[in-house]
């Protein structure tokens, strides 16, 4: 993972030295070749006004215009060397020379003709060029007529190559023309030695920062690999059962939220064996209270303590049914826990749904001292739901209450319509739910009192089945403390549940 990573940062940093050193180059050689036309045309410029003058004086003097093109060739070549004295005494100077404006004037005018046989002049002659023609200005120089069509001097060789042209003009008319062929290359001579220099740098450049590029690729992956390197070890150890395990949190990016999230999951994990082993520690005791009276009841029986009567059958079967509900609703939160409950959606007329389901618990309600009281409209529309399913979950509430509401007491059942939803709220009196425990009362097993709940007789799964019921119809149900005193159930239901499309 190292190694993976140190590559994969080399590689992305190297592509973009490398890209970035190619745009520089690709840059430097067109700024340099632009440059280097620039300078050709300067001079060409100053060779096209050393001819001027030069062509303006052989005018003047009879039989020093060439008359044949091969006169032309030592013309150009005087062009070029700057071995021409001008009318004023100067010398011309070469193309390759640096301007002579600063010279002092000759002591003496020169002779007339200006191109006749004199003295040396008072100044020393300058000093030989040591570079001579080092951009092979020369080669590439071509003497044409006045026309452009005919070559008088120079290399005919370069006219089919790209270059630059200057006319030669006497008096304003055009006697010839200079044609200045662009460079073989991007460089040439000394030009080609300083453009290879800069080459040599961009390359050394490029060199040292992909090195630097290792390093710090080294670096950064090792700062990046020791909070996954953690995060692997402690997700080995979670999987093999040790669910205290805990990363340290030592960032504040996403490697560092990685390790809240295993952390968290550690902590889920644990909260999740915990309630496995309690749910089988409450199972098993749940079984084992009805277990042992029936056991009970049948040692009486086989021993003749009590005789086999119609009280001792329907106290056997009061057990059977008991651990029949017990069974059934572990049943129910496992299927819940797995999946959604299956449902059988059809049409229901919820006011009489809900009639039912209070007529069969009324007697049990005043038997234990508790006033039952119902509203609402009769008017609600038709909801799509799984019967059996809202009274096995009605009962459950309805049993919750009359479980656990101290006589004499009352239990109220509201309903009202809210779009397209159903409320259903049941309200009891007194006793009351601590706050604490109403976001566990729909957890299975769970129980306020324990020693009570199992006096009232309940098991402490009714409310987890009913709120696995609520959801498999779309729906929520919550608890809340009652303006009676004692616990509001609130369930909201849709009238078509997402699951019923395309039940009719």
């Amino acid at each position: 993972m190292l190694h993976q990573l140190s590559l994969l940062l080399l590689a992305s940093t190297a592509l973009a030295v490398l890209a970035m050193a190619g745009v520089v180059a690709w840059n430097l050689r067109a700024g340099f070749s632009d440059y280097l036309r620039a300078q050709d045309g300067q001079m060409l410029d100053r060779l096209m006004l050393l001819a001027e003058q030069d062509l303006a004086q052989r005018r003047q003097v009879p039989g020093l215009w060439p008359e044949r093109p091969e006169q032309w060739r030592p013309v150009l070549r005087q062009w070029l060397d700057g071995s021409l004295e001008l009318s004023d005494g100067r010398r011309a100077g070469g193309v390759f020379d640096e301007p002579d404006a600063g010279r002092p004037p000759p002591r003496r005018p020169p002779l007339f003709g200006g191109w006749r046989d004199r003295p040396p002049p008072p100044h020393p002659p300058p000093p030989p060029r040591p570079n001579g023609d080092p951009n092979l200005f020369g080669p590439r120089l071509v003497l044409l007529d006045a026309s452009g069509t005919r070559a008088l001097a120079g290399h005919r060789e370069v006219l089919d190559l790209p270059g630059q042209l200057r006319a030669l003009k006497v008096e304003g008319d055009t006697v010839l023309m200079l044609r200045l062929a662009e460079r073989a290359g991007p460089a040439q001579g000394v030009d080609a030695s300083f453009l290879r220099r800069q080459y040599w740098g961009l390359g050394g450049m490029a060199v040292l920062l992909i090195a630097l590029a290792l390093l710090a690729a080294r670096l950064l992956a090792a700062r990046w690999v020791r909070p996954l390197q953690a995060a692997q070890a402690a997700t080995r150890r979670i999987a093999h059962g040790e669910l205290s395990v805990r990363i340290a949190k030592q960032r504040d990016d996403e490697l560092g939220e990685l390790s809240e999230d295993i952390n968290a999951m550690a902590a889920a994990l644990a909260r999740l064996e915990s309630s496995r082993r309690r749910w089988i520690a409450e199972l098993s005791h749940e079984l084992r209270t009805p277990l042992a009276v029936l056991r009970a009841e049948l040692e009486a029986l086989q021993d003749g303590i009590r005789p086999l009567d119609a009280a001792a059958l329907a106290s056997l079967q009061d057990e059977v049914q008991r651990l029949s509900r017990l069974t059934d609703d572990f049943h129910t939160l496992a299927m819940s826990e797995l999946q959604e409950l299956p449902c059988k959606f059809a049409p229901a007329d919820v006011p009489a749904l809900l009639s039912e389901t209070l007529a069969r618990i009324r007697s049990r309600a005043v038997g234990a001292g508790l006033t039952l009281q119902s509203d609402w409209p009769q008017a609600l529309p038709q909801a799509l739901w799984d019967g059996e399913r809202i009274a096995q979950m009605m009962a459950n509430l309805l049993e919750n209450s009359l479980r656990y509401t101290d006589a004499p007491g009352l239990v109220r059942l509201s309903t009202r319509l809210l779009g397209e939803h159903i409320e259903i709220s049941l309200d009891d009196s007194k006793p009351g739910v601590p706050a604490a425990a109403l976001a566990h009362l729909f957890e299975p097993l769970y129980r306020v009192d324990a020693s009570r709940s199992r006096q009232a007789g309940g098991s402490g799964l009714g409310l987890g089945v009913a709120q696995a019921i609520a959801r498999s119809h779309g729906g929520h149900l919550q608890a809340e403390p009652s303006s009676l005193g004692g616990l509001t159930l609130r369930l909201t239901l849709p009238l078509r549940p997402p699951a019923a499309k395309g039940v009719v």
